[in-house]
């Protein structure tokens, strides 16, 4: 009878304790890895979210930039962290969803992290350098058949949006476009401002600046539809490019042992701190960003889906696992 009561105690002593670290969370600093590189979207809503939350919760939320292999780097740093809370890490869509389906990694996403907040979905502006003689998607195809190789389009990994449009536009339009890689998506496009490179697919919040500034010149926007900053600039779709639409996304994961109530009370505030007006403006739609508006649970569901409909579009593109 003594042991069963010893058990019963271990046992509920087991399930109280997740609650109870929930409950005392946080009580030191929180790190928070962003696999995008300096300036770019991820680091930079990554860095408003710390700012924010640590206001909100009492303790400093640091973010730490680990850039590099397609978010692998990070990604690592994630899994091997202690599941208590302290370490979060942010990530794109390809990271999570793409990468895994063409590249063998030392971990799985969806099965070694947890999804914590979707931090948004991001709409892509086909951009391009002033002297770029095409002013739209279909002219710059048509520049792409008349001079096979003389288009160049700035890249920054194997495993993005922008890289499987060219691929799409290769394979079904039947052009020659040669891709310059770079190490990051903000030095992807500060290579088309300086000319370096012709076309870049960019995030629309951060673009739009550089286009009514004359600095690129907007071609197509990769989005559901059209958007009042440039109202007559078309969608891919309208411009008679039927592409699917690889929706680029941002979130923030944890190791996949995280107490499911630390990662609700994370989710929490943060979909608060996304209704703030300031960080609105600041951080959500300044950034091109359009606010997902997930609970922990829908995100993990939609993590699943994410993954599964890009494994349809790498099959049907002959794209190989490396």
């Amino acid at each position: 009878m003594k042991r069963e009561v010893g058990l019963l105690c271990v046992a509920l002593c087991c399930a109280l304790a997740p609650v109870a670290l929930a409950q005392n969370y946080p009580s030191k600093p929180i790190k928070i890895l962003s696999s995008g590189g300096a300036g770019g979207p991820n680091d930079t809503q990554t860095r408003g979210l710390a700012q924010y939350l640590s206001e909100r919760i009492g303790q400093p939320v640091l973010t730490e930039n680990r850039a590099g292999a397609g978010g692998i780097v990070a990604g690592e740093a994630c899994v091997k962290s202690p599941p208590d809370g302290y370490t979060l890490c942010t990530f794109g869509s390809g990271a999570i969803s793409w990468t895994p389906v063409l590249t063998t990694m030392p971990y799985d996403p969806i099965k070694d992290l947890t999804g914590v907040f979707h931090m948004g979905f991001v709409d892509s502006i086909i951009n391009a350098h002033p002297s770029v003689p095409a002013n739209s998607l279909g002219e710059l195809i048509a520049l792409a058949k008349e001079k096979p190789g003389y288009v160049t389009w700035a890249s920054f990994g194997l495993t993005t949006s922008g890289y499987f449009y060219v691929q799409w536009l290769k394979k079904y339009k039947g052009v020659d476009i040669l891709i310059i890689p770079y190490k990051s998506a903000f030095q992807s496009q500060q290579a088309v401002v300086a000319g370096e490179a012709m076309i870049n697919s960019y995030t629309a919040g951060q673009t739009i600046p550089m286009v009514k500034t004359g600095k690129v010149k907007a071609l197509a926007i990769s989005s559901d539809g059209r958007i009042p900053e440039l109202p007559h600039l078309q969608t891919d779709e309208e411009a008679g490019f039927d592409l699917p639409l690889i929706r680029s996304w941002f979130g923030m994961l944890a190791p996949a042992a995280l107490p499911n109530a630390i990662a609700v009370r994370l989710n929490t505030e943060m979909n608060r701190i996304t209704k703030d007006p300031k960080f609105d403006d600041l951080y959500v739609k300044r950034l091109g960003f359009r606010s997902a508006n997930m609970d922990v649970d829908q995100f993990n569901v939609y993590l699943r889906k994410s993954r599964a409909d890009f494994e349809v579009f790498a099959k049907e593109m002959g794209l190989q696992k490396k």
